[in-house]
Parts: C-alpha cells; sequence; structure tokens
C-alpha cells in the first residue's frame, strides 16, 4: 500500500479521539443514510399496495370482458341454430359456467347473499338475484354504492325491440345481449 494515499475505512468515528477526518462514516451520516432508505422503503410499500389494488381492478374487469364474450358467443351459436327464443334463458343461467374455467377466486353459487361469507377478492353467483357478484379485497380507491357494501355486481340483459312488419303486428326482436355491472361504481 502506498503511505501517500488516505486510508478509507467503513467505520464509524465512534469512541476514536484522534481520528482522521476521512477514516469513514460519522454517526450522524449513518442515521442520515439509514433514514433516507426508511423512507424510500415506505414509498416504495405505498405504491406496491396501488398497483396491486390496479392489479385487481383489471383482473376484474378481464374476467368480466371473458364473461361478456362468452355471451356473445352463446348468442351467436343460438342464433345460428335457429334457437332465438332459448336466448332469453341466458338471463338466468350462471355465467361462470359459460367459461372453459371459472375465475381464480370462485367460490361457488348461493341461495342467499353471500357477501359476509365469501373471502375478499372472490367471485360468487346469487341465486336470488341472478348475479354474479365479485368481493373487492382492495379497495381503498373504491367508492361503495349506497348499501355501503365493496363490491361489483354484474348481471346478463337481453333487450329487445318492435320491428314493424309488413303483413302484421310489430315482431319483437332481440336487439342487445350485454353482461355489466348492475350499478356503475368508481374505482380510481
Amino acid at each position: 500500500m502506498n503511505p501517500k494515499w488516505p486510508r478509507i475505512t467503513l467505520t464509524p468515528r465512534i469512541g476514536r479521539k484522534h481520528a482522521d477526518p476521512q477514516s469513514g462514516f460519522t454517526l450522524f451520516e449513518l442515521i442520515v443514510v439509514v433514514c433516507l432508505v426508511a423512507i424510500m422503503g415506505g414509498l416504495l410499500l405505498n405504491r406496491l399496495y396501488i398497483y396491486q389494488e390496479a392489479a385487481e381492478k383489471a383482473g376484474m374487469q378481464q374476467t368480466a370482458a371473458a364473461i361478456k364474450s362468452a355471451l356473445q358467443m352463446r348468442v351467436a351459436s343460438y342464433l345460428i341454430a335457429g334457437r332465438d327464443n332459448d336466448i332469453e334463458s341466458l338471463r338466468n343461467e350462471n355465467p361462470v359456467n359459460w367459461l372453459q374455467d371459472p375465475p381464480r377466486g370462485y367460490a361457488g353459487e348461493f341461495a342467499d347473499d353471500a357477501y359476509a361469507r365469501v373471502p375478499r377478492g372472490s367471485w360468487y353467483f346469487d341465486l336470488a338475484r341472478r348475479e354474479l357478484i365479485y368481493v373487492i379485497d382492495r379497495g381503498d380507491d373504491f367508492k361503495p354504492a349506497a348499501d355501503g357494501r365493496k363490491w361489483v355486481r354484474f348481471r346478463v340483459r337481453i333487450e329487445y325491440e318492435k320491428v314493424p312488419m309488413k303483413d302484421g303486428p310489430p315482431r319483437k326482436v332481440m336487439s342487445a345481449a350485454t353482461f355489466a355491472a348492475t350499478q356503475a361504481y368508481v374505482w380510481y
């Protein structure tokens, strides 16, 4: 080691009487660094929670979109097969049965209100209301409806319109089959 080069160590100058000013970190410098790392870690954890909530919302919307696509394919197959009258029955079916695999966290079918019994972050089908319900897990930025529950309820809607006929009374024809939330919700 060259004697002209200063010796640098990473040990604090605690308890030394005649230490070289360049011999390492002081206790104050170490505390400042630890505080900065703790603050940055806290900010990172906060952002991580926000990203987890955004991922939960995206997962819920992706599952709803998959069910909507399955509904459209089911309606198309009924129309092609000439089973127009059977389309109305889709309103009462559990839409999870149209998927190849149930969504992650699907708790099943319940005859009554199962909001309190189903784990957060789960789907369940309410047989009485004929609704597919998602119970929110991370919902700090979710604004609940008047009932105060952090859930999103989905239902199949079949809409009809009357088409005038030349030879007789107007005919009722399906105009839309949708899978949508029963109430508007605000999540972010």
